[in-house]
């Protein structure tokens, strides 16, 4: 898509749910968000137009029923949205799509016996959400990508219901990080390791002028301890997502440019309030007589609520700005906010790293963040945008609320 686009949508829903699609981090109202609210039955078509009037940036889209939303996407139904507005041939960036400037859709799957997607969940999925012991790329298990010798682009996506994936190269060389989930940064951030929560999004630029072969690795989820391991044997070992080998034709692009994109100076005093969201997740032992436990219930909400469609939590206003400030309790979470983008004040204390300096929409908290989160597009109390976890089952659990913005 590109800026200044006025697009009609026409989706048709052949599977024989009830599911929506729900357009994330694309800034439309909420009429066009695609949120829970917006179901559309089988045989139906949602003919939303959306009107593209935001920086380049790499969003996605997914369905988002609610309590069906975890499943509908293992079994996947994912996909990338790319915006472009420019910038990209202004600063020489790599833009040949397929060749150095690729999609990566990370995610983690279990299998049955006979290769079928295997998705169940008990009490343990639910509170920590599902994850598998491989993972795909694109839908692929270990893939290749043939890439020039010379600068590539790769736009990562973790499309996973629950898997923090922490990135590296084989060789640990060094890569730079040029966007986030909004859109580009004031320069590149060079990194040897990148962790992305569930529905983050990252632009990095990668440098395969030596002409070696190179695999990208993922390590254990720290985040989730035993249960953030990725390997079978439960070991805390990097494991390969995927291998990139070099060609002998030229490349494309040589030169990385030094500054990208100037953000505004964020400032606090633009705020007209504040709010505090406390996320909590737990665990809820239903125990028979004899002591022994019978089952697991997740305790899931956000100020001690969980999800009621018909009740709206917040109520903003459009063309103001709000200091957020998220608690987590229990765990890490990836809070995800549709219609708005947001700039990270500070983490647990202290100011973002500078890959998480410009405009996002997700943000993982171990502990506490504060947002300075702009409201920009409308939504009514027919068709209100969501805030919530993106560990899938923590959503459908009930740790998600609502906000018109009027």
């Amino acid at each position: 898509m590109r800026r200044g686009d006025k697009i009609e949508m026409t989706v048709e829903n052949a599977l024989g749910t009830v599911t929506t699609l729900h357009w994330h981090g694309l800034l439309v109202p909420g009429d066009c968000d695609g949120g829970p609210q917006q179901l559309i039955h089988p045989n139906d078509r949602w003919r939303p137009v959306l009107k593209i009037d935001q920086p380049a940036a790499t969003l996605w889209f997914h369905p988002h029923p609610h309590h069906d939303t975890a499943r509908q996407i293992y079994m996947g139904l994912t996909g990338m949205i790319i915006v472009d507005d420019g910038t990209d041939a202004r600063l020489g960036l790599p833009q040949t799509f397929g060749t150095d400037d690729l999609p990566l859709i990370l995610q983690d799957r279990s299998f049955a016996s006979d290769g079928s997607i295997e998705y169940q969940t008990d009490g343990l999925d639910i509170v920590y959400g599902a994850r598998g012991d491989t993972v795909i790329v694109n839908g692929v298990i270990a893939p290749v990508a043939k890439v020039p010798p010379g600068l590539v682009r790769l736009r990562i996506l973790n499309a996973a219901n629950a898997q923090n994936f922490v990135l590296r190269f084989s060789d640990q060389r060094t890569f730079h990080v040029i966007a986030a989930d909004g859109g580009f940064l004031p320069a590149p951030v060079a990194v040897a390791q990148l962790t992305i929560s569930p529905a983050e999004r990252f632009e990095v630029l990668v440098d395969f002028a030596n002409g070696k072969a190179v695999a990208l690795e993922t390590g254990p989820d720290e985040e989730m301890g035993i249960f953030g391991r990725l390997a079978p044997d439960g070991s805390a070992d990097y494991v390969p997502v995927m291998r990139f080998e070099t060609t002998m034709t030229k490349p494309l692009v040589k030169e990385m440019p030094t500054r990208l994109v100037e953000l505004p100076a964020l400032s606090q005093a633009s705020a007209v309030r504040r709010r505090q969201f406390i996320v909590n997740s737990g665990i809820c032992m239903n125990r028979t007589r004899n002591g022994e436990h019978a089952d697991m219930v997740a305790l899931t909400g956000i100020n001690g609520q969980t999800f009621d469609m018909e009740r709206i939590d917040v109520e903003t206003k459009l063309g103001t700005s709000e200091v957020w400030e998220v608690v987590s309790a229990g765990m890490a979470h990836p809070f995800h906010i549709h219609g708005a983008l947001f700039r990270i004040l500070s983490i647990a204390g202290a100011p973002p790293p500078p890959h998480l300096a410009g405009w996002k929409d997700v943000v993982l908290v171990e502990d506490k963040a504060e947002l300075l989160v702009v409201f920009n597009q409308p939504a009514t109390r027919e068709h209100p945008f969501m805030y919530h976890c993106h560990i899938l089952e923590h959503e459908e659990a009930g740790l998600m609320g609502q906000y018109v913005c009027v």
